[in-house]
């Protein structure tokens, strides 16, 4: 397994493992858009590996997905505001790389009228 990955656009993704090994406070470049089957997702990337698949080598991603946008805040602000919750564990799966599209922020906040944290997307 290793840390971080070059994507085709020049951004370097990183990951969890890493970046939580680190002392000094991290770079939160762990984020990353995903494009899986023409719908776009974010996640937060664990490691990255490589894996012999039918007798083909293939990287992959293990990842921790972010649910779906919330839907009232979505659709009220004509698409623009895409907030997610953090699932963790119960999100886990892998990815193959060629999926990540780019490096995005996923920034915390408190929705007025909204229980819990949920975390926007920065591009």
């Amino acid at each position: 397994r290793w840390a971080r990955l070059r994507l085709p656009n020049g951004q370097v993704a990183r990951s969890a493992w890493k970046e939580n090994a680190m002392s000094k406070q991290p770079r939160m470049a762990r984020n990353v858009k995903l494009l899986i089957d023409g719908k776009t997702t974010v996640a937060e990337v664990l490691f990255y590996f490589n894996m012999m698949l039918h007798d083909e080598e293939k990287t992959f991603a293990f990842v921790s997905e972010f649910s779906q946008p919330h839907t009232d805040l979505f659709e009220n602000s004509s698409q623009t505001v895409f907030a997610c919750r953090y699932r963790g564990d119960a999100s886990l799966k892998l990815v193959e790389v060629h999926t990540i599209q780019s490096v995005v922020a996923m920034i915390p906040h408190n929705f007025p009228g909204i229980d819990g944290i949920l975390f926007y997307l920065v591009e």
